[in-house]
């Protein structure tokens, strides 16, 4: 079938009647070769009158006519077949007619094909834009999917527009849009939409013209480029396209050079750089600022106001370790200037500790990871040195002295609060064994009381888990061997000062295999110990349920903060390797419960005290010189008949409940024996109470759920919108928990057929604040150029969300509103 029959036969589709007026005969031998068995052919020939009698009175009402003349079509007044042609079809044979008729358009549409003839020169273009065309689109309509159709996007300029700016940074010396659209004549046609659109209406457009446009336009430092609210939103989707948020950031980065935007941020006094996320710069400018201006009176307000701000930028995750450095060091000095140090007595210290001293370690070790994370030491400096300073001299040093002059005046090392920690297989252990229940115990080297409480926040905020946690007063000298030994089964413990080993009954305690000894004869052979890497390494439904079944008890070893901290070359990364412990424990957890285990404990050997910087050369505590030395820590020193002797406490073996002969000396508050080789930055084994104060987490895991997110609230939304911005406020219900989870919320206004006519904005509903005040935050809204297409009818305000590990959103909230802005708004101004 040649293209003039294929025309025909398309024709059909739609229409029953077609003329079909060759005036130069250059047709004749096409409308003769034209066999479809279905339609009726006709020459007009003198015989209208017949024509249309025979038309009208064919039997079926159905029935097809291709009626053909070798005449011009006569004029409407003396044509007498005028009312046929109005209900059928003219049929034109020429390039652009073929076209039309291919693609259904009717003749209107005639100057669109010679004007872009080069478009449809193509069958595989023409054959997407008829999948595109519908009934009511007009030229303008048609050249924007035509240019889709080049593009290979959906028919919309902003989805054009990211694609060519994905091209243009990369070839700043060719114009993507000249190169695609020029040659089919829709060059000037994209920029008369681009300024309908944007307002941008330079005499010679171009792409990198207009993104520098862009760029300054949504720069508070720059008041030489205006463009129409559209602009700012479609910024705001460029950002938010997975798919195109790379090139953001790179043309972001390359104009931030070319604008001058640092030297700008330098030479602006009182800048207010509110929420704008335009260039990274501008985090990096506050995150300076708040760091520079760290001790200065009101800082504390103005961070927290200005981190709360910028959580909504696009930037933030690039700097959220610099941002809740800050966050941290502010939750530092106001827990450090609440803290009441002083001590009435050993059991009041350590009371007081478990409730609320613990914060301000957690507060210091949390701020250095973040600090360390961020690894922008010289911006971070000024806060740097505040943390390291305040820490020590206002909050570690004048607690470890008072807590130091409490220690001095005891006989023996006991609490009656605190349960010792050789109590523990007997305290904490054996309830269950006695209850035929099987337990886990993970003893994690080093995980000190508040870096436990961080774990057990963190597991508590999985679905199902709950935790409680206590304390223990650790044995003395706190350090590994007796640490280790103390939480195993049997009768009396002793230390050979010699190689500074432990025992129990006898049995010497270091090293798995003797632990395993000891665990086995106290249950013939119903307990064990595993390294945690074993464990992890363990396949769950064969060897972790084996273990499971021949097991009652299971100690579980892990050792990743005191292999760290205990190296001089590696003490630095002490706050990292918290952290991980806690991902390694979180596994390990879950992996004891997909076993089918359900009662587990977390504790530790023994804490530790930790500074980042450099400590004191007057921290150095001379070591005893009388009597004889055994075993020198930087903690404490054992030997044989060792005397006092200032910044010293000295303490028998009988007095720690060790059955030894030795005595043990102690550095007083932060003292350190002098020791070549080893770290002074993390140390252990003496009576400080970060050293001494040994969690223990109580883990239990629910058959149901028992997490969820917070609720949000719509508040002061409107009846109608009026202008071009829409403001209203979001109301998170109740506080983030452990249990109630932080919510991720999308705001924009969107069209009853689901089309978004507003930037959209993400809103980090996290709040822990009590007061119901400061769970509400301000969203601004600003309307799309596309809007205006909705003028009084009724949108919607609505809230999305993504389904958790999908990149899938569904409505989570809405609210109706009308769109009535008034008549004067569609002026430019």
């Amino acid at each position: 079938m040649n293209q003039i029959h294929h025309s025909l036969s398309q024709c059909y589709q739609k229409d029953r009647i077609i003329f079909w007026y060759d005036p130069d005969q250059e047709w004749k031998d096409d409308f003769e070769s034209f066999d479809d068995s279905s339609v009726d052919k006709i020459v007009i020939n003198n015989n209208e009158f017949g024509t249309k009698v025979r038309v009208l009175s064919a039997p079926d009402p159905l029935a097809k006519f291709l009626i053909y003349s070798e005449k011009p079509r006569p004029v409407d007044e003396s044509n007498w077949l005028l009312d046929l042609i109005l209900q059928g079809h003219e049929f034109k044979a020429d390039r652009a007619s073929l076209n039309l008729q291919e693609l259904g358009l009717p003749y209107d549409f005639l100057n669109l094909f010679d004007e872009h003839a080069a478009f449809f020169r193509s069958e595989r273009r023409k054959d997407i834009l008829k999948t595109l065309i519908t009934k009511d689109d007009q030229e303008d309509d048609l050249k924007l999917k035509m240019m889709a159709v080049i593009m290979g996007t959906a028919p919309e300029t902003d989805a054009m527009l990211l694609k060519f700016l994905e091209q243009g940074v990369e070839t700043p010396m060719l114009d993507p849009v000249v190169e695609k659209f020029d040659s089919f004549g829709l060059t000037g046609y994209f920029w008369s939409d681009i300024a309908k659109r944007y307002g941008y209406k330079p005499e010679l457009p171009s792409l990198r013209d207009f993104a520098i446009t862009l760029f300054r336009a949504a720069n508070p430092l720059d008041d030489q480029a205006q463009l129409h609210s559209h602009a700012f939103v479609f910024m705001q989707r460029w950002k938010d396209s997975h798919k195109h948020s790379h090139s953001f950031i790179d043309w972001s980065h390359q104009l931030a050079q070319e604008l001058r935007v640092s030297e700008k941020l330098s030479e602006t006094e009182a800048l207010d750089l509110r929420s704008s996320d335009t260039f990274e710069l501008f985090d990096k400018f506050e995150i300076h600022s708040m760091a520079s201006d760290f001790d200065h009176p009101g800082a504390d307000d103005r961070i927290k106001a200005t981190i709360l701000q910028r959580r909504q930028s696009f930037w933030y995750n690039q700097h959220k370790h610099g941002y809740q450095a800050l966050l941290q060091a502010v939750l530092l000095r106001e827990l450090i200037a609440k803290a009441d140090l002083s001590i009435d007595s050993f059991d009041g210290g350590l009371k007081r500790y478990t409730s609320t001293w613990w914060k301000v370690d957690q507060a210091y070790r949390r701020c250095i990871f973040h600090l360390r994370s961020y690894n922008q030491a010289t911006v971070m400096k000024p806060l740097d040195d505040w943390i390291g300073g305040a820490y020590v001299n206002q909050f570690l040093l004048p607690l470890a002295d008072h807590w130091s002059d409490t220690v001095a005046k005891l006989d023996t090392w006991s609490s009656e609060d605190l349960p010792p920690q050789r109590d523990f297989y007997h305290g904490q252990v054996k309830p269950y064994l006695d209850k035929n229940q099987k337990i886990f115990v993970i003893v994690s080297d080093a995980l000190r009381y508040e870096a436990a409480q961080g774990f057990a926040e963190k597991l508590d905020e999985e679905n199902r888990f709950t935790t409680t946690t206590t304390a223990l007063l650790a044995s003395l000298p706190s350090y590994t061997q007796l640490g280790m030994a103390s939480l195993l089964p049997g009768s009396e413990l002793s230390i050979d000062a010699d190689k500074c080993t432990v025992s129990i009954d006898g049995q010497e305690t270091s090293g798995l295999a003797n632990r395993n000894k000891i665990l086995n004869a106290a249950h013939a052979g119903k307990a064990t110990a595993i390294k945690s890497e074993d464990f992890l390494a363990l396949n769950t439904k064969i060897e972790g349920r084996e273990l499971m079944r021949n097991h009652e008890l299971v100690y579980i070893y892990h050792n990743t903060i005191d292999k760290t901290g205990d190296e001089a070359s590696t003490e630095r990364q002490t706050v990292d390797a918290v952290e991980r412990a806690y991902d390694e424990l979180t596994n390990i957890v879950k992996k004891i419960t997909n076993i089918n285990a359900s009662n587990i404990l977390v504790t530790a050997d023994h804490g530790f005290l930790f500074q980042q910087h450099e400590t004191h050369v007057s921290d150095d505590t001379p070591i005893p010189t009388s009597g004889t030395i055994t075993n020198t820590n930087r903690r404490f020193v054992l030997g044989h008949e060792l005397e006092s002797s200032p910044g010293i406490k000295m303490f028998s073996a009988s007095q720690l409940g060790l059955n030894s002969s030795f005595s043990v000396a102690f550095p007083n508050s932060l003292g350190r024996f002098p020791l070549k080789g080893s770290g002074k930055r993390f140390v252990h084994g003496g009576f400080s109470l970060q050293e001494v104060v040994v969690p223990v987490i109580h883990i239990n895991k629910k058959r149901d759920d028992d997490t969820g997110q917070v609720d949000i609230e719509i508040m002061r939304a409107p009846a109608k919108i009026t202008t071009g911005r829409l403001n209203i406020s979001l109301y998170q219900e109740k506080p983030v928990s452990s249990k109630l989870h932080p919510r991720e919320i999308q705001v924009g206004v969107y069209t009853s057929d689901g089309k978004i006519i507003s930037d959209m904005k993400t809103c980090q509903c996290d709040s822990k604040e009590d007061e119901a005040r400061l769970r509400e935050t301000p969203i601004d809204l600003v309307l799309s150029h596309s809007a205006d297409e909705y003028n009084n009818q009724m949108v919607e305000l609505r809230l999305t969300s993504r389904v958790s590990g999908s990149n899938h959103e569904v409505t989570y909230k809405s609210h109706p509103i009308k769109l009535q802005k008034p008549f004067a708004s569609d002026f430019d101004v």
